[in-house]
């Protein structure tokens, strides 16, 4: 079972948009950063849906961009998984549910490996949805704590 670390933290914001991350499932092998959009519905940008969907089809460059640099420098980022090499930052299946006034899409991110156990920078970029690059530190120690938490939910 994953353990969980709570960030919430607002990473970007604009006056129809939210780039959210509350919290990180760590597990032994990775995490998943469960990152958020919220969008009020009334000023969102026109074809929004399609710009999130834009993520998992591998089209960068309207899509949401995150990367997490270490702190020797080294960089992983979304939308790069098709290197094979570790790591990797992949877009895992969301969901989206809402109402008349908002809509919340849930973004998840695949880390593998974990981080080291350091702090790390997150870096949110969106220019399609006017989102200049913003960044945030992550407590590397704290997903390493999480990590050592986590355990098999059904017996070998």
């Amino acid at each position: 079972m994953g353990a969980v670390v709570t960030v919430e933290r607002v990473l970007a914001r604009t006056p129809a948009l939210a780039v959210l991350l509350p919290m990180i499932q760590v597990y032994a092998t990775g995490c998943l950063l469960n990152m958020d959009v919220v969008a009020r519905n009334a000023a969102a940008p026109r074809g929004l849906a399609l710009q999130l969907d834009s993520a998992f089809s591998g089209e960068e460059s309207t899509s949401l961009h995150v990367v997490l640099r270490y702190p020797d420098g080294s960089e992983v980022a979304s939308g790069m998984d098709h290197n094979c090499a570790p790591p990797h930052l992949s877009w895992f299946p969301g969901g989206v549910r809402g109402d008349a006034s908002f809509t919340l899409y849930h973004m998840p991110l695949w880390l593998f490996p974990l981080p080291p156990p350091e702090a790390c920078v997150l870096t949110v970029e969106w220019p399609w949805a006017g989102i200049p690059p913003e960044a945030v530190p992550l407590d590397g120690a704290a997903i390493a704590g999480a990590a050592a938490r986590s355990g098999p939910v059904l017996p070998p």
